[in-house]
């Protein structure tokens, strides 16, 4: 093995420890509430070698949040290649939304942080990536949609681009709805699997042909 390739190794393997150690720190107390200090510590690398690594904390926060971007793309990608019609894989990607904030809930909760104004205007390459990769989700759902209005799954007078927000912005909003509007629907019986079924339901005849309604 190579001086360079041990070197690149040992770099990489560094870096993982601090960004799990940052992860158990962002996943418990959030952005705010933790110090670059508690981090080198418990990476145990001194400060200087962390701002090596990481200029700031926000990099770091970007480095993890990458983390679960990937994993969110990942599922986007196995329900755009599923052997299903258009309407399908659109449906398998909401899901996917829905299974990402249950199986792994601390990413989405930074990944929903990280969508905040104080972030959005990044420059960091780690934060580029990750707006590539979800820019990526929102291209594979456009051509599900595509893939929908071809097959005649999908209604042919919509705008697929403009469906594919709306359908991100219901989804979302869904999964980060208030607390009064969860007291409501809690007190009415109403769970949040149940809400998320019902959403569903709800988008469903607003893309489908009405043939495929009754399927």
């Amino acid at each position: 093995m190579s001086t360079t390739s041990r070197r690149q190794r040992e770099r990489e393997k560094r870096l993982n420890e601090i960004i799990n150690a940052a992860k158990k720190f962002f996943f418990v107390k959030g952005y705010d509430k933790i110090t670059m200090d508690e981090i080198a510590k418990e990476a145990e690398v001194n400060k200087a070698l962390l701002y090596y690594y990481f200029k700031n904390k926000e990099t770091l926060f970007f480095a993890v949040n990458l983390h679960g971007v990937q994993i969110l793309h990942e599922m986007y990608l196995k329900s755009s290649k599923l052997d299903i019609d258009g309407y399908g894989k659109v449906k398998a990607m909401i899901q996917s939304l829905f299974d990402f904030s249950k199986n792994y809930p601390e990413y989405f909760r930074i990944y929903c942080y990280a969508g905040t104004e104080r972030f959005q205007m990044s420059d960091n390459e780690d934060a580029k990536e990750i707006i590539n990769l979800i820019t990526g989700n929102w291209r594979i759902m456009v051509e599900a949609i595509l893939q929908g209005m071809k097959e005649g799954t999908i209604r042919k007078d919509i705008d697929p681009v403009e469906m594919s927000i709306y359908i991100n912005v219901m989804s979302m909003s869904a999964l980060n709805i208030d607390i009064g509007f969860k007291m409501i629907l809690e007190a009415r019986g109403i769970s949040q699997d149940k809400f998320w079924k019902d959403l569903s339901r709800f988008i469903k005849p607003a893309i489908t042909n009405k043939p495929y309604l009754k399927k």
